[in-house]
């Protein structure tokens, strides 16, 4: 009965507390919310990023051969056994340009009624299947050097972009993110201690009769708790609604192409919820701590 009693005392007084002192309040509430949507959009562009590399990291190490037109079978079977032979590779398909014209109708889906009657621009080609992608640049000049290759194409510079864009959003974030928590910190703990200031006497007597210094600061952790829970609330609901939206309108853009490169919504809300709370929730309550402990002799 103690333990629920001192529970619903910190709760009031906390409650009591953001009554109080709502213009700071707010001010906290907006300022851990701003902080948070900014961690929340970091994350989900960084959660794209790495969706991207998955999906297309079984094409790093792919080489798309195209070769001359008009080949007979013999010629073909040549090409073929040649890459088959160069040192590195793992395996060779080949793909008629029927089969690839056919093939980008269905990836554009309701659109490919647009492809109808277009003579076919594509060649045939030989997927060339590496071992390792780090010898990708070798395996692909020797590859160019074969009789009837006309044209060498692969994706290893794309999927180094997209990393070197990841770390670098994740360095800034970092960054960034540091400094807007580090300025949470500061408003929730002038905040708070504005609060400890107006109770200062009521403090002293509550001590001098006996109190424990967790009757005392309780309270104020509590106030910290729902500030920061109020924030982390209102940070998700602009999170979630904001990417669903973002979600909704790039799939629709890619169609059938690329939409799985796109991470869904349902695959990223738990993450991003758990994230939001525990970040929002620390730092209100990290900031009535650094408060209470520097200006309370508790």
């Amino acid at each position: 009965m103690k333990i629920l009693s001192n529970f619903i005392y910190n709760l009031k007084q906390g409650l009591n507390g953001l009554v109080k002192n709502k213009t700071m309040s707010l001010i906290s509430v907006i300022s851990v919310s701003s902080a948070l949507i900014i961690l929340g959009i970091i994350i989900t562009i960084v959660l794209n990023i790495n969706q991207f590399i998955e999906v297309t990291k079984d094409q790093v190490n792919e080489v798309k051969v195209s070769v001359v037109d008009n080949l007979d079978e013999s010629q073909s079977k040549e090409v073929k056994e040649i890459l088959e032979k160069i040192e590195g590779v793992k395996t060779v398909t080949y793909k008629s340009k029927e089969d690839s014209f056919n093939s980008m109708k269905e990836d554009w889906g309701d659109d490919g009624y647009l492809l109808e009657g277009i003579k076919n621009p594509l060649d045939d080609t030989y997927t060339v299947t590496l071992k390792d992608s780090d010898n990708i640049d070798t395996v692909a000049k020797e590859i160019e050097t074969v009789v009837n290759v006309k044209e060498v194409k692969y994706h290893q510079d794309i999927i180094k972009n997209f990393l070197n864009l990841s770390n670098t959003v994740k360095k800034f974030g970092g960054i960034l993110i540091i400094a807007l928590l580090l300025i949470c910190l500061i408003i929730i703990s002038n905040t708070i201690k504005s609060r400890v200031y107006s109770k200062k006497e009521e403090i002293e007597i509550i001590k001098y009769v006996g109190a424990s210094n967790g009757f005392v600061v309780g309270p104020f952790i509590v106030e910290g708790f729902i500030i920061g829970l109020l924030g982390s609330v209102l940070s998700v609901a602009v999170c979630t609604s904001m990417y669903g939206y973002m979600v909704e309108k790039i799939s629709g853009a890619l169609s059938n192409m690329m939409g799985n490169m796109v991470v869904p919504l349902n695959s990223i809300s738990i993450s991003l919820i758990l994230i939001l709370f525990a970040t929002g929730i620390a730092i209100g309550v990290l900031g009535s701590i650094v408060s209470v402990r520097k200006h309370l002799k508790v």
